[in-house]
């Protein structure tokens, strides 16, 4: 099979992940194989590669040229172009099945999501080598801040454009996180069925698609550096924080769930129940995947 068709397919298997909290996108590229290169593209991008793109189409000369190839070069950009082609596709289409669950099952879709959640929780877990009271108390602070999103975030209401930006900004940390999927941020912010009805609107509400994707470019190249900065100077607090906010932020789907099941009898509870360990189940078996495509000198 030609090589972009598989890097096309591979973008695909991540978008239609990256709608689903709790499966990141990232988990899949690890799996897929092609995590290290995604990463250091994106790294690659810099401000001399949009200002040498404006040279080059001010001042067509062989020394401009010869710049902008020798950058796009660099960040693969071509690489990057075909996976987001995928990734895209498959949020576009995807979105319409998710909308349709969404409407018509609510409460057994959030079951099987929680499930994907507290799983997530877990792969940051066994991340984590240090198991300091100072680190668990960074643990503590994320819990609290993950349980407080269940009560100060409108879920009717409707978002400015400035939220919508804010959560695509967040969103597109995901990717670097362990864990971590975007459609969890944006469910933990109260954005993500409203995200999920842009996508299947977009004619109707390009504005804010135009602010989700704004907010995404630019917290694609801000977040990843902040990230690998907090992984560096302390990446146990760092996880402990991520796996505390987790837990906590757990309360949004089990209080959706609570609060939209109009008929508790034991059929329901064993579906829902059914649903949940379920995503559990999902979640731990990429995990394994990931692990067994994952090289030994990655896991030390």
């Amino acid at each position: 099979m030609n090589e972009k068709i598989k890097l096309y397919l591979k973008g695909l298997l991540m978008g239609t992940c990256d709608l689903i909290p709790g499966i990141s996108g990232g988990t899949i590229a690890f799996i897929t194989g092609i995590y290290d290169k995604l990463i250091k593209s994106i790294s690659n991008i810099s401000l001399k590669l949009f200002s040498d793109g404006i040279k080059y189409l001010t001042n067509k000369t062989p020394e401009t040229e010869k710049e902008i190839r020798k950058d796009l070069k660099e960040a693969d950009v071509y690489f990057l172009l075909t996976l987001g082609l995928g990734i895209a596709t498959a949020i576009l289409i995807g979105s319409k099945g998710i909308k349709y669950l969404w409407i018509n099952y609510y409460t057994f879709t959030i079951a099987f999501f929680a499930g994907l959640i507290i799983a997530s929780s877990k792969i940051i877990f066994d991340d984590i080598k240090k198991h300091s009271k100072q680190n668990i108390f960074f643990g503590l602070i994320g819990f609290v801040f993950g349980a407080s999103l269940a009560f100060l975030i409108p879920v009717n209401a409707a978002p400015s454009h400035l939220y919508v930006f804010i959560g695509g900004f967040f969103a597109v940390s995901a990717m670097f996180l362990p864990g971590i999927s975007g459609s969890f941020i944006l469910l933990i912010m109260g954005l993500w069925d409203f995200m999920i009805n842009v996508f299947t609107d977009i004619p109707g509400k390009i504005d804010y698609f135009i602010a989700s994707a704004s907010g995404a470019l630019i917290g694609m190249f801000f977040i990843s550096r902040v990230i690998n900065f907090l992984f560096t100077k302390d990446r146990c607090k760092t996880l402990y924080f991520l796996l505390g906010l987790v837990l906590g932020s757990l309360l949004v789907p089990f209080k959706r769930i609570y609060e939209n099941t109009v008929e508790w009898n034991l059929q329901t509870i064993l579906l829902l129940l059914g649903l949940f360990f379920l995503g559990i189940i999902a979640v731990l078996i990429m995990h394994k995947l990931q692990k067994k495509k994952t090289p030994k000198t990655l896991k030390s």
